[in-house]
């Protein structure tokens, strides 16, 4: 029963450690094809990993990581869920699982496109939306 346990436990981090490599790929605008040629491999293992199909070897993981300017530890950090990160790696990925979302995602690139008293609108508005979703 342990064992079987494990196994899910691993296949969950296989999957989040997948999604995660995503988020930070498309957060950062690159195509599968980008980031595969830049960590040498094909492109189609590189959608297996993100998907959770395949596991990342050790080396990959690494090579993944730097592409994508973070470390191996704050990807596992970021998988598990691990709150107790140094703040280097909370500013390199977010504290959140929600902030790897797609819509999250693309909040961020529309946010960033905005001029400074729309970025500032913008806020406000989202804080309306919270006092009025809580019923405040």
């Amino acid at each position: 029963m342990r064992f079987a346990l494990n196994a899910i436990a691993f296949d969950n981090w296989r999957m989040e450690i997948g999604q995660v490599i995503r988020a930070l790929r498309q957060e950062r605008k690159a195509t599968l094809e980008q980031l595969a040629h830049e960590i040498g491999t094909d492109p189609s293992n590189l959608s297996r990993i993100e998907r959770g199909v395949q596991q990342p070897a050790a080396q990959s993981l690494k090579m993944i990581a730097a592409a994508l300017g973070t470390t191996v530890a704050a990807l596992h950090a970021r998988a598990e869920g691990v709150k107790k990160t140094s703040k280097k790696e909370r500013d390199l990925l977010g504290g959140d699982p929600s902030d790897y979302t797609s819509e999250a995602i693309q909040l961020r690139h529309s946010f960033r496109t905005l001029t400074p008293e729309n970025k500032h609108l913008a806020v406000e508005f989202v804080k309306l939306l919270n006092r009025t979703q809580s019923g405040r």
